[in-house]
């Protein structure tokens, strides 16, 4: 395979770097040594870099150039409207309907994932115990409530009762009785 590589390469004319070895080598060398990464003449000059970003106007079209590229900028308004809709192309009556099926297909198939997975899960926690079956019924009838839970009613129907109530209710507890 080496073989095959390096015919190839001799072929397309393609050498070993010397230079490239020397200056890894020569790398490798300074970092032993401490030195500094490179040396003045071996760094890449970056001064004319940020010159070619200066705005000085010569890349800018000239108005004839923009006609030329552009020529629909240069008509009326009616006339750009239709030089861009006869190059538009609406999609037909069938690709419509294709595209709705395709949405009502996904439709379909995320409700019943989710639907499925719903009752999926309900049946798990269900079987667990964490939640009760529909067809359960609980008796209550043995719960034993603290003395006035139901007077509630009564005080819920009237607000004003239900202030003098917790009025009475604070003062009894703020005089001790």
């Amino acid at each position: 395979m080496r073989a095959k590589i390096r015919a190839r390469a001799s072929q397309e004319g393609f050498e070993k770097s010397v230079a490239t070895k020397k200056a890894i080598e020569e790398a490798t060398q300074r970092a032993m040594a401490g030195s500094s990464s490179a040396t003045a003449d071996q760094m890449l000059d970056l001064s004319g870099f940020g010159e070619k970003f200066t705005d000085d106007g010569t890349d800018e079209l000239t108005p004839e150039e923009q006609a030329e590229i552009d020529k629909i900028a240069n008509m009326p308004i009616f006339d750009q409207v239709k030089e861009e809709l006869s190059n538009t192309r609406f999609p037909t009556p069938i690709a419509v309907f294709q595209t709705a099926c395709v949405m009502a297909l996904i439709f379909a198939v995320s409700a019943t994932l989710i639907l499925k997975g719903d009752a999926t899960i309900r049946d798990i926690y269900m079987s667990q115990g964490f939640i009760p079956r529909p067809d359960e019924v609980y008796d209550f009838s043995d719960l034993s409530l603290p003395d006035g839970f139901l007077d509630q009613k009564e005080l819920e129907s009237n607000i004003g009762d239900a202030i003098g109530f917790a009025t009475d209710t604070a003062d009894d507890i703020l005089s001790g009785n």
